[in-house]
């Protein structure tokens, strides 16, 4: 790609910068398929390190205190968890790959405001949770490690970025293709 190019989605992707006409607008209603893309791959690389390095069985260790388990009763739950545990995973990232490339291939399609607006309340809702969660003191598994919050937090709000600026150039085109 040559510099203008990169230039070009640059500039769709900035919310601040609101789109000038029709290709621009398209541009910025199609950036959100980099958005997509950040969102999934920064999201598939934590959940596979839970799942290989024993954090996520500690985690269900201290739910299963918590909710009182005999010996017996978490020896067969750890067994069953071995069991499943790579098809939840694969199955897991499998569905994540389906579902965010359906949604790229419809918003590159369509140019649509509503994968947009899903996503916005969907990171909405993620962070009132999550910071609900953290100020309650309600965590339900132990805190993850620095990097990790250190690559999706950072990840999530450029995804959220990229999301504002895709509504705002699908709005443009909804209000250009409704222009007499």
């Amino acid at each position: 790609m040559t510099r203008t190019t990169i230039d070009l989605w640059l500039r769709a992707m900035n919310p601040l910068i609101l789109p000038r006409g029709m290709a621009e607008a398209q541009r910025s209603a199609r950036s959100m398929v980099i958005g997509l893309g950040i969102a999934l791959v920064v999201g598939l690389i934590p959940t596979w390190w839970m799942f290989t390095s024993g954090w996520f069985d500690t985690a269900m260790s201290a739910e299963y205190t918590r909710m009182g388990l005999s010996s017996d009763e978490v020896a067969m739950q750890r067994e069953f968890m071995k069991v499943i545990w790579p098809y939840a995973i694969g199955f897991g990232a499998i569905f994540s790959v389906i579902l965010y490339g359906a949604l790229a291939a419809v918003q590159w399609r369509m140019m649509t405001r509503a994968i947009p607006i899903i996503m916005l309340a969907l990171m909405a809702y993620s962070l009132v949770a999550n910071m609900g969660m953290r100020l309650l003191g309600s965590m339900p598994a132990p805190e993850l490690p620095l990097w990790i919050l250190l690559t999706t937090w950072p990840a999530a709000a450029v995804s959220t970025v990229i999301y504002v600026a895709s509504l705002q150039g699908a709005m443009l085109l909804h209000r250009l293709r409704n222009e007499p």
